[in-house]
């Protein structure tokens, strides 16, 4: 299941629609949308791009099951995903560690050949 999602503004709302589209009631989908709200925002805010993709995928790694959830932008920012530690009065800046603790840390980034920025989260299944 792949899809191309273009209107920044309602990014995070057309990701989480496509994921029940693409997955029903499964008993995933709520971690799945919270995790597809974090990726496409900061892909959206900080890809610096006009388009943001992303996709779901059922993978397998040493006997284990999974959902690969995979977005990716055009890889302008000059900066790499990483969680940060926001003050206590900022109200952003957590979106990873939401992405972090609902993976069990199995999350990743990386640029394609082209320079797009990938980042991608394993949630079992």
């Amino acid at each position: 299941m792949v899809g191309e999602l273009d209107d920044r503004a309602l990014l995070p709302g057309l990701a989480r629609r496509e994921l029940r589209v693409w997955m029903g009631d499964h008993p995933a989908l709520g971690d799945l949308e919270a995790i597809a709200s974090e990726l496409v925002t900061n892909a959206a805010l900080h890809g610096a791009g006009p388009w943001v993709r992303m996709s779901l995928r059922p993978a397998e790694e040493r006997e284990r099951r999974y959902w690969r959830l995979t977005v990716v932008d055009p890889g302008l920012s000059a900066t790499v995903p990483i969680p940060r530690m926001p003050g206590l009065e900022e109200t952003t800046g957590r979106g990873l560690w939401v992405v972090d603790a609902l993976t069990g840390g199995c999350w990743e980034t990386s640029l394609t050949q082209a320079g797009e920025r990938i980042v991608s989260a394993l949630l079992p299944r």
